[in-house]
């Protein structure tokens, strides 16, 4: 296979390290496709197309190929089958008892050379071997990074420069090199400091590049943007998963300082660093001192809704640190009665309650929120489903099943989840009856969709008639299946009516050609061909001048 000419000379590199070290796992060829997973900073699934064993394309789930491109992982698994294609051929067979032999006589020889023998031998092939001295670097570790930090940053800033245009402004097409051009940056430059473990200056590269991508101007309608910040993630991880406590400190004094500051890209990304990680007793306290001082700040500012959001945020994360470095009960319960105002806060105190067997505090608490949150849908939905489950545990049937009630006909109405809760509640004799009631009261919500109720009920002539009742073939698709053996004419009525409809305007060859697939479709019931000869034969009198139209009529069989 002459495939590597697809590859950039540094991915093929990557991906032969990959393949030396092992990392091809559960590779599986056909004459047309290879599929395999290859084990880098995640595990990660490979596909290779074929033809005629020739590279056609491949996909893989990793960040890198996310922009389009071929990367390591799919080098890897075709160097893996350039081996086992290989190992293939005839060669001279031996059993595994000479195998056996050649191993102990290699490990013998080792055993025996000195360490300059081993040092000398080493330099000579790895010089001649660019593959193997890569591995040797990377099995080795510790080594100094080729670059200084103020040369990764300029490699760094330059994608920022090339692609943008005399503005400074990055557009849809620049956009897609950019993107590229990034991925391949950290997959090529940054990942092996972090497998040769120089934390301290993939912070300073990563921090460096976050901060770029905060401020710059771009189009990234395909979303390059997010893929850059998620394999940023996958490094931060690395970093913060096995990085040194000094290192660590680094950052989370970087990710403090940032969050004070105004941010375009990143707040939400620093936000999740920050209080993802960070766990031990000491940053714990740390993030405890730290929202606190930024909750004072929030509520400093000028009153407006600016403010009222970042003092509903920092108390949030505030309360989570409370919890988190187990503040005395007092202590938690006075900060939660001094903000009873803030919504989020009230829910927190209310499950507070819950965990310290005061429900009727819990359940006051609750009651007084959904009165204060009327024009808030999702806080609504939230102090409902709290005050459901809080009935629930108490045995109050009654209010139990009027807090569902309310979900199902008002907040969530026909939230298929809560209706079959709802219907747990009653015996199989009496569901019937408050299923008709509880039916009616959900069709006068002009937000609600029976049909899947209908379907989990197997209601299926209440489903028909809602189905023939909507607008457009949407539902008949989704239903038809379902309906058809037992309402064969009634779905073919409706198609003829649809069908007619949507011819009734011109339109492109597209949509002719919809227009013959839906009537192919229609062939398919009992009496299909019938009502499909007589709409053909209605269209060539009404539209004879559309060409189109008539064009595609004639492919029908």
């Amino acid at each position: 296979m002459d495939w590597e000419a697809y590859f950039p000379t540094v991915i093929a590199e990557r991906g032969y390290d990959y393949y030396l070290q092992g990392l091809v796992t559960d590779l599986q060829q056909t004459k047309t496709q290879i599929t395999a997973t290859v084990t880098g900073t995640k595990c990660y699934d490979v596909s290779i197309s074929m033809s005629n064993d020739e590279f056609q394309a491949g996909t893989c789930d990793c960040p890198y190929a996310a922009g389009h491109q071929y990367c390591k992982h799919m080098a890897a698994v075709l160097y893996q089958v350039a081996a086992v294609n290989d190992s293939s051929q005839p060669a001279k067979t031996t059993d595994s008892n000479e195998d056996d032999h050649d191993e102990n006589r290699v490990a013998q020889v080792v055993a025996h050379a000195t360490n300059a023998q081993v040092r000398d031998f080493l330099n000579t092939v790895l010089m001649h071997d660019a593959h193997l001295a890569q591995l040797f670097k990377l099995m080795v570790g510790g080594l100094e990074p080729q670059r200084d930090l103020s040369e990764y940053l300029a490699v760094i800033d330059d994608p920022f420069e090339t692609n943008a245009d005399s503005d400074g402004f990055i557009d849809y097409t620049a956009a897609t090199d950019f993107g590229e051009e990034m991925l391949s940056l950290l997959n090529e430059e940054v990942q092996p400091l972090v497998d040769q473990r120089q934390f301290s200056l993939v912070f300073q590269i990563l921090a460096h590049l976050m901060l770029k991508i905060d401020q710059v101007d771009i189009d990234d309608s395909d979303g390059e943007i997010m893929m850059i910040m998620s394999a940023c993630d996958d490094l931060w991880q690395q970093v913060l998963a096995e990085a040194n406590t000094d290192v660590q400190q680094q950052v989370f004094d970087w990710l403090c300082h940032q969050l004070t500051l105004s941010s375009n890209f990143i707040e939400d990304a620093l936000m999740t660093l920050l209080f993802t990680y960070f766990k031990t007793p000491a940053f714990i306290d740390a993030k405890l001192a730290y929202t606190a001082k930024q909750l004072r700040a929030a509520e400093k500012r000028p009153n407006g809704w600016e403010r009222d959001f970042q003092v509903e945020k920092w108390l949030k994360y505030h309360l989570q640190m409370m919890a988190a470095a187990h503040v005395p009960d007092q202590q938690v319960i006075e900060f939660c009665e001094t903000n009873l105002t803030v919504p989020r806060v009230r829910l927190f105190y209310a499950q507070f309650c819950l965990q310290h067997q005061d429900a009727a505090h819990a359940v006051q608490l609750l009651q007084t929120g959904k009165k204060l949150v009327t024009d808030d849908a999702s806080l609504l939905v939230a102090f409902s489903q709290q005050l459901k489950s809080v009935y629930q545990q108490q045995g109050n049937q009654k209010l139990y099943r009027q807090e569902l009630w309310q979900l199902l006909t008002e907040y969530c109405p026909a939230d298929e989840t809560l209706f079959s809760e709802l219907k747990q509640s009653y015996a199989p004799k009496d569901w019937p009856a408050a299923r008709t009631q509880l039916f009616a009261a959900i069709a006068t919500n002009p937000r609600a969709d029976l049909k899947p109720l209908y379907v989990q009920e197997n209601l299926l002539r209440p489903l028909l008639k809602a189905v023939v009742a909507a607008d457009g073939l949407w539902d008949m698709r989704s239903y038809e299946g379902l309906l058809k053996p037992h309402f064969s004419d009634q779905l073919l009525a409706k198609y003829d009516q649809e069908v007619r409809k949507m011819a009734a305007t011109t339109g492109t060859r597209r949509k002719y050609q919809q227009l013959v697939d839906i009537l192919e479709r229609m062939l398919n019931y009992p009496a299909g061909k019938g009502t499909v000869h007589a709409i053909v034969r209605d269209w060539h009198q009404q539209y004879p001048r559309r060409s189109a139209m008539m064009d595609e009529l004639s492919r029908l069989k």
